[in-house]
């Protein structure tokens, strides 16, 4: 597969990009550099969409794969969180992630010449054609200017809290701890049990021991 580069490659392409101009210093808690480890929790959590295909067990990845990694590491840089990240690109188009991650547009394929006409042959070879698999990706970036404003706020982040498994709450506050899970689970309960009644919701026990417990990741 042409244009395409392993989880190691993915990261220095990445911090090749960020080191390009002087952005990898961001907050003592953000990761300064990319690395393996941390696309893969990018991946889990859909901040980085899952590898092009797979050359035998090795994972192959692509250009939007970069954009999406360096606009992440350059959102953090301005102080978003992972959540508030999280919404603004969950969807966000290849022309929005290069927008924001800020690469230089790879130089479109010159045409090509055209061939010189030669007497005729008998010959029956194919033409010869270059080992693509042996070419390098450029891995040069020249410093961009950043900009903090898109012309838009980010979008609010709502907190889900499933309750059930048909049944979830929506807060719209930044952050809830654990404090405010089970406080929100002692509530719930009398709510559940008359759902349950009238059978608006499953029947199944054990709402919110798992589901209302937040994945934490330190980074």
């Amino acid at each position: 597969m042409d244009g395409t580069w392993t989880i190691g490659e993915l990261a220095e392409h990445a911090a090749a990009a960020l080191s390009a101009d002087g952005s990898t210093q961001v907050s003592g808690r953000v990761r300064d550099l990319p690395n393996a480890r941390l696309i893969r929790w990018y991946t889990t959590i859909g901040l980085i969409d899952p590898p092009l295909g797979r050359r035998g067990r090795t994972a192959l990845y692509g250009r939007r794969h970069l954009l999406q990694l360096v606009a992440v590491k350059r959102r953090q840089a301005t102080g978003r969180s992972i959540a508030e990240i999280q919404v603004e690109l969950a969807t966000a188009t290849d022309e929005t992630l290069q927008r924001i991650a800020a690469l230089p547009t790879p130089p479109a394929a010159a045409p090509a010449p055209p061939a010189a006409s030669a007497p005729p042959s008998d010959r029956t070879d194919k033409p010869s054609r270059p080992n693509f698999w042996n070419a390098r990706p450029d891995v040069s970036f020249r410093q961009a200017a950043l900009s903090d404003d898109y012309g838009e706020p980010p979008p609010p982040v709502v907190q889900g809290v499933r309750l059930a498994p048909d049944l979830t709450l929506l807060l719209d506050v930044p952050v809830l701890n654990g404090d405010d899970l089970a406080a929100i689970e002692n509530a719930a309960r009398p709510l559940l049990q008359e759902l349950r009644r009238r059978g608006l919701i499953s029947a199944s026990e054990n709402p919110t021991s798992q589901s209302a417990r937040p994945t934490r990741r330190s980074q």
